[in-house]
């Protein structure tokens, strides 16, 4: 167990190299401008080993955090250094260090200490996105705000709404099977998996939580312009804090803010569908928020809350059920052990299936969504498991890619193994937090796992999918398949 101590792909082709040398140079002059302030001059002596630290460049390293592959290259990282805990080469204003903390263990206890915060330094971009440049409750840090969002919005997520929001979710896929899977399998047609069911998975949310017919139109605006927004905001403003003061010369910088205005446009007509409703459903997300005085009725305000609750409410479901399929299509025996288990049982009992519950675990296991976009920073100097010191202000990160893949804990790490959670260990359980643990964990965990488990038992009961091009894994916010194409066909009773 960690003890805690009670004491005080950056796209260098869009930039020039120039910019990313002079960025690095500043970020390096700050953090010892910092130390030297924050010691007042005098070198500190620590009794405590440091961690492995990588070899990488400054340079390096923010092209590497400022890229779509981040897990995998922290994963690999990990295997060279032969440490799942590590220190980068990054240097931040307000932190003394910058590390990767994929040690189960400690990675539970800094997200599960009370004095653990979301650090600004990382969640502070998410506020560019917002026109009142106001932070949502997803970028807060603990507080008397953020456990009044929280808790205001909590009753969307009680079983009542997520059994009502899971119909709606069933309904979406059963019309999406009928009306678009069985016309392509007819066709001998494959399918881009990941966009197909990003819209089902928009639909359903859109009409439970919003109140909201979406269209064709706005779902397809809300897909690509959410794109350009993760890249800029998530990876490259994240790496690189001074790409706001160069939106003037960055085009791709530009073209992000315009898909901010597109996105936040939809969002007022959201807002306006509500209080233009006769009689708007209680409870929903949309009625909480607009009911809620810690929004101040501030339409830009809400709209920025209700913008990530979309974004965190389609992403998970969506690309998670995504995974699962390559991952059946790949080894089709477990699929069809999964279809016959399926089979034997009521369809409104599916959900009581262990194998499918085991069959989800793994490929959230294999495959986390939520893979690199985790930060904290640590309210108090902690020592690890393995006796590694780590100051208070550390900015941590805790990749669920890396952590899930520790062969130390998981046999086999890298392989789809739905059968290991049959009698899972201690460690296995307590290493498995696809949606966090602590006080900040995922808000509608409960209905993300209710609509996977469902829409995944539904598509599987009906249809056997192949793989017919794998794509590639790369990520922003989330860790998806792109490219992921796949063939399907009637199952055989």
């Amino acid at each position: 167990m960690a003890t805690f101590y009670n004491p005080t792909q950056w796209h260098y082709q869009e930039v020039t190299l120039a910019v990313g040398t002079v960025t690095a140079a500043l970020l390096f002059l700050l953090y010892k401008v910092y130390v030297t302030v924050s010691t007042n001059g005098k070198e500190k002596k620590f009794t405590k080993k440091s961690l492995p630290k990588s070899s990488m460049s400054i340079l390096e390293t923010i092209q590497m955090m400022a890229g779509r592959k981040v897990p995998i290259q922290l994963f690999d990282m990990a295997k060279d250094l032969g440490s799942w805990n590590f220190e980068l080469n990054l240097p931040v204003p307000g932190h003394p260090n910058v590390v990767v903390v994929a040690e189960a263990e400690d990675a539970r206890s800094i997200f599960r200490d009370s004095l653990t915060e979301k650090p600004k330094s990382i969640y502070g971009q998410l506020m560019e996105m917002s026109p009142t440049k106001s932070p949502s409750m997803f970028a807060m840090q603990t507080g008397a705000e953020w456990h009044r969002r929280r808790k205001g919005t909590a009753p969307a997520f009680s079983q009542t709404h997520i059994r009502r929001m899971n119909q709606v979710a069933v309904k979406h896929t059963e019309k999406w099977l009928k009306e678009i899977l069985t016309p392509i399998v007819q066709n001998n047609e494959s399918f881009d998996v990941v966009k197909e069911l990003l819209k089902v998975v928009l639909r359903a949310f859109s009409e439970t939580a919003l109140q909201y017919d979406i269209s064709d139109e706005e779902i397809y605006m809300f897909i690509t312009e959410w794109d350009l927004i993760a890249k800029e905001y998530v990876l490259k403003s994240a790496a690189n804090p001074f790409r706001k003061y160069l939106t003037a010369i960055l085009p791709e910088r530009r073209r992000a803010v315009q898909a901010c205005d597109s996105v936040y446009k939809l969002f007022h007509r959201i807002i306006n569908n509500y209080r233009n409703l006769d009689s708007p459903m209680e409870g929903t997300v949309i009625d909480l928020i607009m009911k809620n005085p810690t929004f101040k009725n501030d339409e830009n305000i809400i709209a920025s809350e209700l913008f990530l609750y979309m974004v965190a409410g389609h992403d998970t479901t969506a690309i998670s059920v995504s995974w699962i399929l390559m991952e059946l299509g790949k080894n089709p025996q477990e699929q069809r052990s999964l279809r016959e288990a399926l089979s034997k049982m009521k369809p409104e009992e599916w959900s009581k299936s262990e194998l499918l519950r085991n069959v989800a675990r793994e490929g959230m296991r294999l495959h986390p969504v939520s893979s690199h976009a985790i930060a904290r920073e640590l309210g108090r100097d902690m020592i690890t498991k393995k006796g590694y010191f780590l100051q208070k202000g550390t900015l941590a990160f805790l990749p669920f890619y890396v952590i899930f893949r520790n062969n130390e804990i998981f046999e086999d790490a890298e392989a789809f193994l739905p059968s290991r959670w049959e009698n899972p260990t201690e460690s296995m359980k307590r290493a498995f937090i696809p949606f966090a643990t602590g006080v900040q964990n995922c808000v509608g965990q409960a209905l993300a796992n209710a609509e996977l488990h469902s829409i995944l038992a539904r598509m599987i009961y009906e249809f056997d999918f192949s793989v017919e091009d794998e794509g590639y894994p790369e990520g922003s916010l989330v860790f998806t398949p792109v490219g992921l194409r796949m063939k399907a066909t009637r199952a055989k009773p």
